[in-house]
């Protein structure tokens, strides 16, 4: 869990930093890490939430490949 909000705090400084420094940046980061979100809310909704800012920079990285990864990843028992 410690892992995850630093994390999180470590995105959300470097979009404050590309804010502070050019804000036509922010534009074009911001959809990325919100794109980012869907398949790490959908890997932590399959049982992988030790796993949320891996999923996060993936689907942030390559969208439509981390969206058909874990959807066709397998449910995790608890």
């Amino acid at each position: 869990m410690k892992k995850n909000l630093l994390i999180i705090a470590g995105v959300a400084a470097v979009i404050a930093l590309l804010m502070a420094m050019r804000q036509g940046w922010v534009f074009t980061l911001l959809p990325l890490v919100l794109i980012g979100l869907i398949p790490a809310a959908v890997a932590c909704w399959k049982g992988y939430a030790d796993r949320f800012g891996t999923w996060w920079l993936y689907g942030s990285t390559l969208g439509i490949v981390a969206i058909i990864h874990v959807t066709v990843l397998p449910w995790r028992r608890r």
